[in-house]
């Protein structure tokens, strides 16, 4: 006669069991994830702070030295636009990285 225990069946509630049908993360989120973890990217997000910093810097000059503000507002806009080009660029690696942390987390 087996003497091992029945394993009751009313108590299987899916919800606790983990997930395997959901999506890991991608390739290239790894290797972006891994490109935010070296030192290299450490030194090209303080670079590009000091660049858009820099750009900021452009139309305080322009305003100063009286130019119209034709100029200055189409430097406004063409500025805006380029930090706006680099944060997305930085975005992405900044994402993927929170995604490699939250898989890695588990969550």
């Amino acid at each position: 006669m087996d003497s091992s225990a029945l394993k009751p069946t009313i108590f299987n509630i899916q919800a606790f069991e983990k997930d395997e049908t959901k999506a890991s993360v991608s390739d290239e989120e790894k290797h972006l994830y891994s490109l935010s973890k070296q030192k290299g990217w450490e030194i090209i997000t303080a670079f590009k702070k000091r660049v858009v910093e820099e750009l900021e810097e452009v139309n305080k000059g322009l305003m100063a030295s009286g130019h119209n503000f034709e100029e200055i507002g189409k430097n406004a806009v063409i500025i805006n636009l380029a930090e706006s080009i680099v944060d997305r660029i930085f975005n992405m690696v900044s994402d993927a990285k929170e995604a490699c942390e939250a898989d890695i987390n588990g969550k």
